[in-house]
This record gives C-alpha cells, structure tokens and sequence, in this order.
C-alpha cells in the first residue's frame, strides 16, 4: 500500500516536474530569442537568425523529449512499445508528409533562408511593392514589419520562391528614383537642370555618389526623364521620393518647364459645309467617269 501511494507520488511529482520543464523551456527560449535580436541581431544579423532557428530547434527537441517521458510515467509500457511505435511511425510519416507537405517546404525554405544568409533579422526588403524590414524568421513563416506599423505572416516557401530586392545587402545605399516627363517645348536643359538642384538641396541625399539625371525616351506628349539620387538609409526611400516631387514641382516652375498632359485636336464641321462637300464629290467622280 504504502508502494502503490509512493509510486503514485513520484508519478505525479514526474509529471509536474515535466509540466515545469516544459514551461521554463518555452519562456527561456523566448528570451533568449529577444536578447539575442537585440544584441547579436544589431551587429552581426545573419549570425542572429542563426542562433533564433537553433534555439527553436533545441526548444522543439527538449519539449519532444519530455512529452515522451511524461507518457512513459504515465504509461509505462509505453517505452517496451517503443520500436513498434516507431515502424508505425514511419508509415505514419509518409501518409502526413504528403498531406502536409507545404508545411514541411516551409520548414525546408525556413533553414535554407536562415544558414543561407539570404535574408537575415533587421534587413530591409521590398516585397510585393512594400518596404518592410524583416522581424523574425522562424521554421514555418517569416514576420514583415511595414512602414505603417502593420505586420505580414509570410510562409517561408513563399519568400524562397518571391522576388525579393533587398536594400541591406550588400550595402545600404540605395537610390531614390523620380521618373517625370517635360513637354518638347520647354527647354531640356534647364530641367535636367532643376531636377539636380532639388536633389542636391535634399538634406538626406548623399554627395558621393552624386546625383544623376537620365533621360529616358520620347513619349507621346513629353521628353521623359529620370533623377536618380543615392541616400544611405533605405528605410526612408518613400519619404524622400515624396519630398523630391515637391522640390522638383517648385524648381520646374521657376525655370519654366511645364510638364504636359494629353491633348486631343477636334475639328467641327457645320451642315452647311457637309452639304457643299456632297455635290463636289458626285462632280468628281461624274468627271471621272467622262473622262473614261
């Protein structure tokens, strides 16, 4: 009697204790995580979502294993059927590979990302039109922060298999472009001329490399141009394309440059001079015929 209540004391002290083990596992990990985000993940970032996914990986595996004995505390013959669980278990895994295998090319494109240093915590990207900087990688999905505040769950398959430009790598200097069209009689010169003003007033535009006007082609109703001005952080490329339109507006003014929009010509014809253009034709053709 005093057995069967010992062993059903140490069965229930097993299982809390597993319980515990389980919960201190998963708060660890998750500080772990954030500190190094915020130590590591500033200098090296790379090396951050290295040490992110390992620490997953170890959690997941400490968490199995104590899942495992806690079953065998309760079920103790559970560890004698351990082989047969096993052989079933790889039947199993074929039947749930198939059935779940955009999860598991999640997984796959997670660890390619992450030991491939494709995309790393902290960088700056463009996906799908949006600037966003990268807030976690994890083994299913990758966490985007835009510049609203808002943030995107992206399965890691699709990241693997989207175009991606990234403004962190190799360098963080990336060019804020303004495509505009000026109408053929403004003069080209003193366009190209404000555009290069409004640039090299812009307090975020950087001196070296210098700022560089592109002419683009002739359009149907303008000369098209293009400014390309280099800033060193991508994370304001919109704030400051918006600014430049600004400047650009103010200087094209200054110096005259009108930028056109389209024009249709339409000539209206009177009744009066249909009528008259009727009996002319018919004179015509009654010649031709004459004449034949």
């Amino acid at each position: 009697m005093i057995d069967n209540a010992a062993s059903i004391l140490w069965s229930i002290g097993s299982l809390v204790g597993s319980a515990l083990t389980i919960f201190l596992t998963y708060k660890v990990m998750k500080y772990l995580i954030e500190y190094v985000k915020n130590t590591l993940g500033r200098k090296n970032s790379s090396m951050a979502s290295m040490a992110i996914v390992a620490l997953k990986i170890t959690a997941a595996s400490i968490i199995t294993i104590t899942v495992y004995y806690m079953i065998k505390t309760v079920y103790p013959d559970a560890a004698l059927t351990l082989s047969a669980v096993i052989t079933a278990a790889g039947f199993l895994g074929i039947v749930l590979g198939l059935a779940a295998q955009s999860s598991l090319g999640n997984v796959f494109a997670g660890l390619v990302l992450v030991f491939s240093q494709a995309l790393r915590v902290g960088d700056i990207v463009e996906y799908e039109g949006e600037v966003a900087v990268i807030e976690d990688i994890s083994l299913t999905h990758t966490i985007l922060r835009l510049r609203d505040g808002r943030t995107i769950v992206i399965p890691n398959s699709n990241m693997l298999n989207s175009r991606i430009v990234s403004y962190t790598m190799p360098e963080e200097k990336v060019a804020a472009s303004i495509t505009v069209g000026i109408s053929y009689e403004s003069d080209l010169n003193d366009a190209i001329k404000a555009m290069l003003e409004a640039a090299r007033d812009h307090p975020k535009v950087l001196k070296n490399p210098a700022p560089q006007v592109i002419i683009t082609g002739f359009g149907d109703f303008s000369i098209n141009l293009k400014l390309l001005a280099w800033i060193s952080d991508p994370w304001i490329k919109p704030i400051v394309e918006s600014d430049l339109i600004s400047m650009i507006y103010e200087r094209f003014k200054k110096y005259n440059v009108e930028i056109p929009y389209p024009r249709r010509v339409l000539i209206f014809k009177s009744e009066m001079e249909e009528q008259e253009q009727v009996p002319a034709q018919v004179k015509g053709e009654i010649q031709e015929k004459g004449g034949v």
